[in-house]
């Protein structure tokens, strides 16, 4: 930034008092020098020029208040010209002293004026360097007059004084410039750095600023980080690393109060995926979820609990904490009630009502410390129980529900190695003709005998490998097992092969390897697909899986294989799906053989009368008493299968022996 003449104002004024000084003590000594040799007018000279001088000295001091005013202020740009024309004024007075005084002095004391008035010159250099013009004007005012009037002299000294004057002066007038040019640089410089300061200054406010808002942003964006590792994104819930974090809360819970975990497990929501895509499911689990935190927050305040938080464990399952509740562990069923009823109630989706209900399960700790983890584990087992027993329901998780989690999974732990180690094998239990009761087929069971636990039933254990989905490889171990023993079946002359019925689940019966799993147990054991009937059940009539259930099935009947409904009555009966399906034959299931009442016995002659229709074979269970087979023959009942006729036996033989059949040590059945 170049110089302006408000700061050369500024620089003059800084310099003003020394210039002052150096007039003042040069007038002095002037005086002293010159008194003797020269006139009454210098004395004259001397009170003027003091005077002058402190007129101006007076000019300072009325000139440094207006160096902190405005740039254009009248008052200081009229002191400036004041201050020039003192400097005039004084350069003036020496000049009039030199004129008139030279010529009157001898040589010495002409070059003790010359030197006065040189070194006035040399401070002026300094003194008035930010004024170019006046400064040279005052420097030529002091030294050019003495120089003319030695020149006028003549003498060879006057002239060299005369001489060395004009040098002199040249010299100054130079050094004059040169100290207003490094003036100049020097506010240059001092301006560049002000400015470069206020650059400096500015830029790091800017640069706080800009701090400041990175950190705002930082932190902004660590919240959010902070809420998307805690919270489930499509809810807003916490997920399960943001309930974890409630454990630090809870410590320590006095020995007063409780911790409790409630685990939520929707039922019927994977049909809504299913049937009505998952953006309907999503719509779901959010206006679940809401609904959820609102009871969460009821029903804290109604256990007296202090803190609690909501979470969505994945799926479509959920997780809620109470801490610190002092209520009575009594009241907590009634209070889970209440959810359960809120949590069944419609949800309006997109104007179409949908109803999801909800399976329990709660664990509450009470010995003064609450292990999150822990009661989560507890709750899901019970969750997992109430699932089991129909859906629906809530249940607390105790001791004894604990004892039988830790043996199913014990069950579940020893289930794959099952069909390796001799555990699993199979009984055989004959379907007779009701006409002459001789044994048709035999259906083939599933029993183990589970090391350290004994012998286990199917209705255990066939539920764990099917929600486990163990099933399938089981289920194919059977059918392996169940074809190669009946290839050892004897035939009876004059009468049909042996055949073997072999229960199916419906995740084998979707499965797009099933008919391929039967064709290869048919060709590994050599038993011809005419001797082996496939049990379904009515599940397969469901409308979801209706589509791979009837390509499977109709793949089978072009096998040759026989296909019966087992537990007809008891699912999602459909007489319509009778027609649909290829079906041979119906089991009506024990429960309606076994009642007798009026009612069941008008299902099973309904049943009959329908089968009949259809050309279906009718297989009653359960048949345990001559009365019962009496009044199922009069029905019009095809076959019989039940304790009246053999208990599931390994061993066929006693059945064989029993007909007259022959048995031969290479017709015995394989045991399992």
């Amino acid at each position: 930034m170049q110089a302006t003449p408000h700061t050369l104002w500024q620089e003059t004024l800084n310099n003003h008092p020394r210039g002052l000084i150096v007039t003042a003590v040069a007038i002095a000594g002037t005086g002293l020098v010159l008194d003797l040799y020269l006139g009454p007018w210098f004395r004259t000279w001397l009170i003027a020029s003091f005077a002058l001088t402190g007129l101006r000295f007076a000019l300072y001091l009325a000139s440094r208040s207006s160096a902190l005013a405005p740039p254009d202020d009248r008052r200081q740009r009229a002191l400036a010209l004041a201050h020039r024309v003192g400097v005039l004024a004084s350069g003036l007075s020496w000049a009039i002293l030199a004129w008139n005084a030279t010529p009157g002095l001898e040589g010495s004391h002409q070059l003790a004026l010359l030197i006065i008035l040189s070194a006035m010159a040399a401070g002026a250099t300094g003194t008035l360097a930010p004024l170019r013009i006046m400064g040279k004007v005052y420097v030529l005012l002091l030294i050019l007059p003495a120089c003319y009037q030695l020149g006028l002299i003549g003498s060879t000294d006057s002239l060299t004084l005369a001489g060395l004057g004009l040098i002199f002066t040249w010299a100054m007038c130079g050094s004059h410039e040169s100290n207003h040019e490094l003036l100049l640089h020097a506010i240059q410089l001092a301006n560049d750095k002000e400015y470069l300061i206020g650059e400096l200054s500015r830029h790091a406010e800017q640069v706080l600023k800009i701090n400041a808002e990175l950190e705002a942003r930082v932190a902004e964006r660590t919240h959010c980080l902070h809420e998307m590792a805690h919270r489930d994104l499509l809810t807003g819930l916490l997920n399960r690393r943001g309930i974890s974090t409630l454990e630090a809360q809870a410590q320590p819970i006095t020995p007063d109060k409780h911790c409790m975990v409630v685990f939520i497990d929707l039922d019927r929501f994977k049909h809504i995926n299913d049937t009505l895509g998952h953006d309907i499911g999503d719509l779901v689990l959010q206006a679940v979820a809401h609904r959820l935190e609102t009871s969460a927050q009821h029903l804290a305040q109604q256990l007296g609990s202090p803190r609690y938080g909501v979470c969505r464990w994945g799926g479509d399952e959920f997780v809620f904490c109470l801490l610190g509740i002092h209520t009575p562990l009594q009241q907590i069923n009634p209070a889970l009630a209440d959810l359960h009823t809120q949590l069944a109630q419609g949800y309006d989706i997109q104007g179409r009502e949908l109803n999801v209900g909800a399976s329990i399960g709660y664990a509450v700790e009470n010995h003064g410390l609450c292990s999150i983890p822990g009661l989560i584990s507890s709750a899901d087992l019970a969750a997992s129980e109430a699932k089991r027993l129909g859906r629906g329901q809530v249940v607390v998780m105790t001791p004894q529900l604990l004892e039988l989690q830790h043996r199913r999974l014990r069950l579940l732990d020893a289930l794959p190695r099952a069909t390796q180690d001799g555990s699993f094998h199979l009984a055989f239990q004959p379907i007779v003709c009701a006409t002459h009761h001789q044994p048709l087929a035999f259906e083939a069971l599933l029993r183990w005998s589970c090391p350290g636990l004994g012998s286990i039933s199917p209705a255990e254990f066939i539920p764990l490998a099917e929600n486990s989905d163990q099933i399938i490889r089981l289920g194919a171990w059977v059918l392996t097992e169940a074809c190669t023993q009946a290839t050892g079946w004897p035939c009876a002359p004059g009468r049909p092969p042996l055949k073997v019925a072999v229960n199916t689940s419906i995740k084998q019966l979707v499965s797009s390897r099933f008919v391929a799993q039967i064709k290869h147990a048919l060709a590994q054991s050599g038993l011809p697909p005419e001797r082996l009937i496939v049990e379904i059940t009515e599940s397969v009539f469901d409308e979801i899986n209706i589509e791979q259930t009837l390509s499977n099935l109709l793949a089978l009947q072009h096998l040759g294989i026989e296909i019966h409904v087992d537990d007809f009555g008891t699912g999602y009966s459909s007489l319509s799906r009778l027609q649909e399906f290829p079906l041979q034959a119906v089991k009506i299931d024990k429960s309606f053989v076994h009642s007798g009442d009026e009612r069941a016995l008008t299902v099973i002659e309904g049943t009959i009368l329908i089968a009949h229709k259809f050309g279906l074979r009718v297989i009653a269970e359960g048949v345990e008493t001559e009365a019962q087979a009496a009044t199922l023959t009069r029905l019009g009942v095809d076959e019989f299968q039940g304790y009246l006729y053999g208990r599931p036996s390994p061993d066929v033989g006693p059945w064989l022996r029993a007909q007259a059949l022959p048995v031969t040590a290479h017709a015995a059945p394989q045991q399992g």
